[in-house]
C-alpha cells in the first residue's frame, strides 16, 4: 500500500528520498541475509559490504538500464542534489552520487507502494554483482 502518491513523492527533496532509501536498502539486505546459511555474528559484516556507497553505486550501474522515466528522474535529481557534507573516504565522489541516486530510487519506490519493484531491482543488482565476482 502506498504511503503517498507518485506526485507527492516527487515533491520531496531527493535527499529526503535517499534518507528513506537508506533504510530500505538496509532492510532488503538484512532480509536477504536472514535466508543465507550465515552466522548471526557475521551478518553485520556481510551487510556493510552491501550497504555502502561503492556497492550501491555498482547496484545502480547494474540496473539503470531497466529504469522507467520516473525512476531515472529520481536518480538524476538525487545525483544532482547538494549533499551538504563531504564524501566519505571509502568512495569516490561519483560513487557517492550514484549511491545517493540508488538510495533515493529505493526510497521513492517504497513510499509509492512499489516494494516489489524495489525488491526486483535489488535482487537483480545482487545477481549482477555475483556474476562479476
Amino acid at each position: 500500500m502506498p504511503l503517498m502518491t507518485k506526485e507527492a513523492a516527487k515533491r520531496l527533496s531527493a535527499l529526503q528520498l535517499a534518507f528513506m532509501g537508506d533504510t530500505v536498502c538496509d532492510l532488503l539486505t538484512r532480509t536477504n541475509l536472514m535466508f543465507r546459511d550465515i552466522k548471526v555474528k557475521d551478518m553485520h559484516t556481510c551487510a556493510t559490504k552491501i550497504v555502502n556507497a561503492r556497492a550501491q553505486a555498482a547496484a545502480l550501474e547494474s540496473v539503470k538500464h531497466l529504469l522507467d522515466e520516473d525512476e531515472a528522474d529520481v536518480v538524476r535529481r538525487a545525483r544532482n542534489a547538494h549533499l551538504g557534507h563531504n564524501v566519505p573516504h571509502a568512495a569516490s565522489r561519483e560513487e557517492y552520487l550514484d549511491a545517493t541516486g540508488y538510495e533515493a530510487l529505493m526510497g521513492y519506490l517504497y513510499l509509492t507502494g512499489q516494494m516489489r519493484r524495489a525488491q526486483l531491482l535489488y535482487e537483480l543488482s545482487l545477481i549482477k554483482e555475483k556474476s562479476n565476482a
